[in-house]
């Protein structure tokens, strides 16, 4: 991967660099410091992203930091102007660095404040965003790999009924039988949830969908989001699902939701029914958490572990989806 690397940086006009493997899990990044200066490469994952969707996600993020300023990743373009570089089969991305600090346990409700104002920003910009020609990014309510490569806008209901089969056949192939009621139940809720908002044109946009605290930085006051791997079009809704949704076990998480929600509308409005849209979006997302594990389950990262994690997260969705 250092060689692949290497290679990359190469087609940036980045021959002497100093790396520094962050990550090998979903994809592969590195700390390139060169030059006085200090960025990240990303190695994407083959069969995950191609140069299209990757492109839109770099043409996303120049737009943000372009259009309104916004703490988030800057591309850097290859030395033919191209904002991605394709290098043994994989795609790769070079942004600048973001300074800044992870807070995790240490979260706040002050923090959540300032990234309720970054997430009401990136929706705001979502929304008036005149799409490029050529953008191409996948929906994020999809439950498999396969529905996720299909990349369409819009499909009906949400997630489709080839989705929601494919992904209970896998999970029955791989955690064993038993989950077909707590699958079902999930199913019903989101869909009830995405048939409401779908008929809001301002309800879904091009969303960030990963903004949890391990992707967010601070610095002077303000959130900056980084980690846009999985931007893609979707329900501005879920996006703060996502950030509540990986907090519940966390000792404040009643001051933080509440900090959340609050200053996000004092920017943007909420569905009315907000609460209900954000539970069934939780629950999307520990389907596609179960999903991923288990499509991902020859990964070296996970070979060991998935199991366990499937297991988890399948008795957190029954529980919570359990009649009080």
């Amino acid at each position: 991967m250092r060689r692949l690397a290497r290679s990359a940086l190469a087609a940036y006009g980045i021959e002497d660099a100093r790396l520094r493997l962050l990550q090998h899990e979903h994809n592969t990044t590195f700390r390139v410091d060169a030059g006085g200066e200090r960025f990240v490469l990303r190695v994407t994952r083959t069969g995950v992203h191609t140069p299209a969707t990757v492109a839109g996600e770099m043409a996303w993020l120049r737009a943000l930091r372009t259009d309104r300023g916004l703490g988030v990743p800057e591309p850097v373009p290859a030395r033919d102007g191209a904002l991605t570089v394709v290098t043994g089969g994989r795609v790769c991305a070079l942004l600048r660095w973001v300074p800044g600090r992870f807070v995790a346990a240490g979260l706040q409700p002050g923090h959540m404040r300032q990234l309720a104002r970054l997430q009401a920003a990136l929706h705001e910009h979502a929304l008036g965003w005149r799409v490029p020609d050529g953008f191409v990014r996948p929906r994020t309510d999809a439950l498999t790999a396969g529905a996720r490569a299909a990349c369409l806008r819009r499909v009906d209901p949400i997630p489709s009924e080839e989705d929601a089969g494919a992904a209970l056949a896998l999970i029955e192939e791989h955690a064993g039988p038993g989950h077909d009621d707590t699958v079902a139940a999930a199913l019903a809720e989101i869909r009830a949830t995405t048939a409401e908002l779908g008929a809001d044109p301002g309800a879904s946009a091009v969303i960030h969908a990963d903004l949890h605290a391990e992707n967010v930085l601070f610095a002077g006051g303000t959130a900056r989001a980084i980690d846009f791997d999985d931007c893609g079009w979707g329900f501005l809704a879920y996006d703060l699902a996502i950030t509540l949704g990986e907090l519940r076990e966390h000792r404040r998480y009643p001051a933080l939701r509440h900090a959340l929600l609050d200053e996000y509308a004092r920017h943007r409005p909420l569905a009315p029914r907000i609460d209900v849209h954000l539970d069934a979006f939780w629950h999307l997302r520990l389907l596609q958490l179960i999903m991923w594990m288990i499509e991902s389950r020859e990964h070296p990262a996970f070979k060991d572990t998935w199991r366990d994690w499937v297991r988890a997260d399948l008795g957190t969705l029954a529980r919570i989806g359990s009649p009080a």
